[in-house]
């Protein structure tokens, strides 16, 4: 049968039937208008494909109409399946018709939202005019319109579970744990990973569009989805935090108008967050100077930033430390000249530096992120341009029973910029002592009398496994005294250092808290293994942080106990993210006083449960007899703690050596008590006390002094902050800032830096070097004096 001539359909039925439905695809594509304001029509490339099935069927029946192609009992079938999909998203767009009516009028582009209705009205009467439809072509539309709706439903099925798993994972424990097991089961990661960057907000589909009209109603559409409970949700799934991943390929760049480099919402917040599009770590450096006579070394890390994107980023990290360790230095290039950070208290260095940002101009701050930690944040890095900081860090040397000394290396534990394959770290640490480390990546040279300088270019992945730097081993009791220069209405400040061998205390009882998320799983292989390291008749619980919450109530250390340790570690499985918030407080309820120690095993830990913080922070600032905390993280990553407690800032962390096994049966050597140890113990000094060490011994008093002053109030913060300036270093209690000219340091209450104030590489043996010139010198004043009374 063949086609009137007039009967054939023409031009404006193919503009409206199909290229109108491409035009729209196209620019949801490109823009994420409807995805950004509304829902997500498109969320995965299945729904793109059945979406662009239907202009490409109905492009088919406008050619058949035409004559211009065979009508086959195929195409009768697609018809139908197109039809449905057609028919679907007709019925979602129905509440946009009012928008689209008067963008119409205003604008011209109203036309979009009404694309699927006019692609199915036009699928409609294009499939009538088959030829071949008669009796027997309706069973095949009504066929194919079930195939359809069975493909619309399989390709939503993943974007409908994840939305649906995330609407579980806000309520309680039991719905939470619906949630992650649906996320697991059919949830589409990819997806969840968008949301994480408060991308593809709603699905569509059948699966979707019924869920979303159970929770809100026939034409309101789903709620938004929150990128703090996305990333939540995402931990718990993967057990890897969300910014650990390269940002998703299919993140379009968009703007406020939907074109453009993308926004970082998290910009001057106190997090580290997500990756911020087109930001990279162009070059960085780590130079230092150990000195094994003050038991200490000064690193000064240096950092350039480059942004490929089209608007102004900012940089975040944290940076972990060497245990015990301190900033003190923050440098920032202001139009290419280094310019010193102003130490001031903690919240008067965050004022100004967001007063700073919303002016986009060039601050840098440096504060406190719990424990061995630095958040890190400097604005603007320019759009095609660079950004270069420093940050200055005095460490103690770790001391091991048999009196040799190290320094573990800082590295990146979170941040918001990529980091390309071929950076390479360069470091080069020099000292008058020797030096060594394990691996081949590093070269050790002496080139001149006592002189060792050590060098090494690492991956990004070597840095964050900790290398060591070993030096001379400590063979007997050592002092040192060193002097803080004075201030205005305050004389120097002599400390005393001593070290000396002293038998570790053996606790009252000692908890293990054990991480159960999937990044921890070889420290907890590893812990069945070092069991062997805990002492008879101590008692010793078990607490592990799993869905299931396996727990061994404390018992002096046997036979019987370990059979129940071991037991409870073999059907712990590892997986996904587990909240340890909540654990911790099972560790505390378990806990019985001050002489107690809890050892927290645990991987990155990137979430703050706010569901499981009440208890425990009750637990934190009601009892009065908190255990010691000892923190060891077996993978490098985000560390969770509570801003400016105490309980947290003065917590003890092991840093891992890669073996995990080696290093828990220590920690547990060591705990225990009774096995010898060296103790670094840092006092006043007398008064008139002469100065033998570097100063950085002072700011490591002061470190100690201040790590529990972050909640102090009144008069004693006030002196914790004068005390914080003076040693120029970041505190619980203090921040460093970096603002771009002398007028922004008063306009916002700070004192203006100098140069003077602040430590640089090589730095530990300088003072001493200036106590040697100063002695020549009066030995050269003195011998003229003599001299010209004898003339």
């Amino acid at each position: 049968m063949s086609y009137i001539e007039d009967d054939r359909p023409g031009a404006s039925l193919l503009i409206v039937t199909v290229l109108i439905p491409l035009l729209a695809v196209a620019v949801e594509l490109a823009t994420r208008l409807c995805a950004d304001t509304f829902f997500d029509p498109v969320p995965t490339w299945g729904h793109v494909a059945l979406v662009l099935a239907v202009p490409a069927t109905n492009l088919l029946l406008w050619r058949a109409g035409r004559g211009e192609g065979t009508a086959r009992p195929w195409l009768l079938v697609a018809a139908g399946a197109a039809g449905a999909v057609a028919a679907t998203y007709a019925l979602m767009m129905l509440p946009l018709f009012p928008i689209a009516l008067v963008a119409i009028v205003l604008i011209g582009v109203g036309f979009l939202p009404m694309a699927p209705a006019f692609a199915l009205i036009g699928l409609f009467k294009l499939t009538a005019r088959l030829p071949d439809l008669g009796v027997r072509g309706w069973p095949r539309v009504l066929g194919g319109a079930g195939l359809g709706l069975l493909a619309l439903t399989v390709v939503d099925l993943p974007a409908s579970a994840t939305f649906l798993a995330l609407r579980w994972a806000g309520g309680d424990e039991e719905s939470v744990r619906r949630g992650v097991g649906l996320m697991r089961g059919l949830g589409d990661e990819s997806l969840l990973l968008r949301l994480c960057y408060g991308e593809g907000r709603n699905a569509i589909g059948l699966v979707g569009a019924f869920s979303s009209m159970g929770q809100s109603g026939m034409f309101s559409g789903p709620p938004p989805s929150d990128p703090a409970s996305a990333r939540e949700l995402y931990y718990r799934v993967t057990g890897t935090p969300f910014n650990a991943v390269a940002r998703p390929s299919e993140l379009r760049s968009r703007g406020f108008d939907g074109f453009g480099p993308s926004f970082d919402d998290d910009q001057g917040g106190q997090s580290v967050a997500g990756r911020a599009e087109g930001l990279e770590l162009a070059d960085s450096r780590l130079d230092g100077s150990v000195s094994a006579a003050d038991n200490l070394a000064y690193l000064e890390w240096t950092a350039r930033f480059r942004n490929r994107a089209e608007m102004q980023r900012e940089a975040r990290l944290t940076l972990a430390l060497p245990p015990g360790a301190v900033a003190s230095r923050a440098t920032l290039w202001v139009d290419g000249e280094p310019r010193e950070a102003s130490v001031a208290g903690r919240g008067e260095a965050r004022a100004a530096y967001e007063s700073t940002v919303r002016v986009s101009r060039d601050p840098l701050l440096v504060t406190t992120g719990g424990a061995g930690r630095l958040l890190v944040q400097a604005f603007p890095v320019q759009p095609h341009a660079e950004l270069q900081l420093r940050i200055g860090i005095t460490a103690p040397l770790a001391i091991a029973a048999d009196g040799r000394r190290s320094l573990a290396l800082p590295a990146l534990a979170d941040r918001n910029f990529e980091i390309p394959a071929a950076l390479r770290h360069q470091v080069w640490i020099e000292s008058r002592d020797p030096l060594a480390a394990r691996g081949a990546a590093f070269q050790v040279r002496n080139p001149g009398p006592g002189t060792t300088m050590m060098r090494a270019a690492l991956t990004n992945g070597e840095l964050a496994a900790r290398p060591r730097i070993w030096t001379t081993r400590l063979t007997g009791p050592a002092s040192r005294v060193a002097l803080a220069p004075p201030v205005v209405k305050a004389p120097p400040l002599a400390i005393l250092q001593t070290v000396a061998e002293a038998a570790s205390e053996r606790p009252h009882a000692l908890t293990l808290l054990l991480d159960g998320s999937a990044g921890n799983a070889a420290a907890g292989k590893a812990l069945a293994h070092a069991l062997d390291a805990l002492p008879a008749d101590l008692p010793v619980a078990l607490v592990i942080a799993s869905e299931k919450g396996r727990a061994v109530p404390a018992a002096p250390w046997g036979a019987r106990q370990r059979a129940l340790f071991e037991e409870a570690l073999g059907r712990t499985d590892f997986e996904g993210g587990q909240d340890n918030v909540a654990a911790l407080a099972d560790a505390l309820e378990g806990t019985a006083g001050g002489g107690d120690v809890l050892l927290w095993i645990h991987g990155p830990q990137p979430i703050d449960f706010f569901r499981s913080r009440g208890r425990l922070d009750q637990l934190l600032e009601r009892r009065p007899d908190l255990p010691r905390l000892v923190r060891y993280q077996s993978r490098p990553g985000p560390t969770w703690s509570v801003a400016g407690n105490a309980w947290f800032d003065t917590a003890r962390e092991a840093v891992p050596s890669g073996d995990p096994a080696a290093d828990l049966a220590a920690i547990l050597r060591t705990l225990s008590g009774g096995a010898p140890a060296w103790r670094v113990v840092r006092t006043l000094a007398p008064a008139g006390a002469a100065a033998t060490g570097s100063p950085h011994i002072a700011r490591l008093w002061g470190a100690d002094r201040l790590a529990g002053a972050g909640r102090t109030e009144g008069a004693d913060r006030e002196r914790a902050i004068a005390l914080a300036r003076r040693l120029n270093i970041v505190t619980p209690v203090s921040g460093a800032v970096v603002l771009a000219t002398d007028s922004e340091y008063q306009r916002n209450g700070l004192a203006v830096p100098g140069a003077a104030d602040v430590p640089t590489v090589p730095e530990p043996e300088t003072w001493a070097l200036l106590l040697l010139v100063a002695l020549a010198l009066l030995w050269l004043a003195r011998r003229r004096r003599m001299a010209g009374a004898f003339a």
